[in-house]
């Protein structure tokens, strides 16, 4: 192999030669020969070894390579295309803009060569995406000098191409990436407009089919097949860039979403819910909160309907995002549709999957912390103290804060271990926002808890959680409060839980709610549920942290479980030998 010595230093070449030196990797070794051989004509030639020149070098190359392979030759030229396509990918964001300009139809045609259907061999994935990355850096170099839509627009069209090919998702993956910071670049341009434009109109191009895929085998169901993953790669992709679209051209396709959602097709449902999870979690684009919420409306009145229970999980997260997006926009609209959030959320809870569960508790929390304020606290304690007034009692509806914490009690009954553990989560985080008014929205769920701890340790496993929770409410707000909540039958109970409190540390007596909330209060608050770039990145980290907690309690409790079926069985077999 080459050494550095055969390239002079200081230009792009050695930090080529410098990047690529695996000689057990054939691309590696394509690219070093390359570069060597470019090198050796720059100095016969006394050229400079600038970037145009290893550009229109590489380029010539790639198109001798591209055409002395024919079908009948057996060696597949895919290492050495690749080298060629790496090094482009490496030159052209170095070449000046007004060089680029000047010779696009060529470089364009030496890109196509290679890229285009009809070359002899199949390409791999890998070399497909290479040249949709020289597209991509082409275009971006050229419109940062020259901010016109003719120069770049067939060069456009033909990366946007690769988003809807078939073949392989790397490369669909990859165009949808490149395409993602082509418009970041046309932001604040007049790019932006006849680019996003032309994003919009692959729904239109490749519409999802009405009809549903027909298990055989005809030939009427393959061509639906082929239209349904036409239509799959043009909504993955418009999910994808959706939020760096125009203004314009997202509003419509959210409205198009509408339309597409009345259909109730699940993997059109799936897409259109992972763009509209994209949209929220963007902190930048500008959108209707009145259309969001519309949208988000749909996905809950469909959860309700049990007409999405395979995609819940994704839907818990849109929810927890989106509802927080649109609070941030409008608070008051938000605030009118937070029942019908809470009831679908409800709805999930109570799906088979832990999974589902845990994310749909993470978004009740969440969305406690973010959407319930003042304002809304005021309005359920005033017409609770108005009712309370026998000469002033009304019949009028509950407000949204006390159709909120029904939806939150109503959790307590159901008897799944896991959705009880979770439930005491989602309280607990109640109870903190709720703060000293907690004695008055959450009057039945304290008289629950209190009678749950009463309940035979046969009959209720939940008694030192119950307990845990209580001790929390107690500390904070004192326990003349919840005296004057609770029946008289448990004083005895708030006495016991007042004398721990006076001989348990804090740590000790807060595990429940250290857990679930206090540990993450402040930084919602400071962001609520907008955690949202680390969370798109790695959306299960806190889920995850719940899991662990939550299989060691269960494992736990079915220790317990199983050495008291010891101990009965001993106790039956002692009885029975009469010891």
């Amino acid at each position: 192999m080459e050494t550095l010595t055969a390239v002079d230093d200081g230009n792009i070449g050695t930090s080529i030669l410098m990047r690529f030196t695996d000689p057990n990797n054939q691309v590696d070794l394509e690219i070093r020969k390359l570069i060597v051989v470019m090198a050796q004509l720059f100095r016969d030639h006394n050229a400079a070894p600038t970037p145009e020149a290893y550009l229109g070098s590489t380029c010539s190359s790639l198109d001798l390579v591209a055409s002395t392979f024919d079908v009948s030759n057996p060696k597949r030229p895919t290492d050495v295309i690749d080298a060629h396509l790496t090094v482009l990918s490496i030159v052209i964001p170095k070449a000046p803009a007004r060089f680029l300009m000047s010779n696009l139809q060529l470089i364009v045609a030496c890109l196509r060569r290679p890229l285009r259907s009809k070359f002899p061999f199949p390409l791999d994935a890998t070399t497909c995406c290479l040249g949709v990355k020289c597209l991509a850096h082409l275009i971006i170099v050229i419109t940062k000098r020259f901010n016109s839509w003719s120069d770049v627009s067939e060069l456009y069209s033909f990366l946007l191409t690769f988003a809807t090919m078939t073949g392989t998702c790397l490369v669909t993956d990859e165009a949808c990436s490149s395409l993602h910071h082509v418009l970041q670049c046309f932001q604040g341009t007049p790019l932006l407009d006849p680019a996003s434009k032309q994003i919009a109109h692959l729904l239109n191009k490749y519409p999802p089919p009405q009809q549903a895929i027909q298990p055989d085998i005809c030939k009427e169901s393959q061509v639906v097949q082929r239209k349904v993953f036409k239509a799959v790669l043009a909504l993955d992709a418009v999910a994808v860039l959706l939020p760096v679209m125009s203004t314009q051209d997202r509003t419509a396709v959210l409205f198009y979403y509408k339309t597409l959602f009345e259909l109730q097709q699940g993997y059109v449902t799936f897409r259109i819910i992972n763009g509209v999870h994209r949209v929220c979690l963007n902190p930048s684009p500008d959108v209707s909160p009145e259309l969001l919420l519309d949208l988000i409306c749909s996905i809950c009145h469909s959860v309700s309907k049990h007409e999405t229970h395979y995609i819940v999980k994704n839907i818990s997260e849109l929810l927890a995002t989106g509802v927080a997006k649109v609070y941030s926009l409008n608070r008051k609209i938000c605030e009118t549709k937070l029942p019908v959030v809470f009831d679908a959320l409800k709805v999930i809870m109570v799906k088979p999957e832990e999974e589902d569960i845990a994310h749909a508790a993470q978004a009740f929390k969440c969305l406690i912390r973010a959407c319930i304020d003042e304002s809304l606290i005021k309005q359920g304690v005033d017409r609770i103290l108005m009712n309370a007034n026998m000469y002033n009692r009304t019949n009028s509806e509950p407000t949204i804060i006390e159709k909120l914490c029904a939806t939150i009690q109503s959790l307590f009954g159901y008897s799944d271990t896991t959705i009880l553990y979770l439930a005491f989560e989602i309280v607990s985080t109640m109870f903190e926002k709720l703060g000293v008014y907690s004695s008055y929205l959450m009057k039945g769920t304290l008289k629950t808890l209190a009678d749950m701890q009463k309940l035979p340790d046969q009959e209720f496993r939940f008694k030192e959680e119950v307990k845990l929770v209580l001790q929390v409410v107690v500390e904070k707000w004192g326990r003349d409060a919840i005296m004057a909540v609770l029946p008289q039958e448990h004083m005895e109970l708030l006495a016991e839980i007042n004398e721990q409190l006076g001989s348990k540390s804090v740590e000790a007596r807060s595990n429940v709610s250290t857990a679930t909330t206090v540990r993450n209060n402040q930084a919602y608050d400071k962001a609520p549920c907008n955690n949202s770039k680390r969370e798109m990145d790695d959306p299960d980290i806190e889920y995850e942290a719940w899991n662990r907690e939550f299989r060691e309690w269960r494992a736990r409790n079915i220790a317990k479980g199983a050495a008291a079926r010891r101990m009965l069985g001993a106790a039956a077999m002692t009885k029975k030998l009469k010891l």
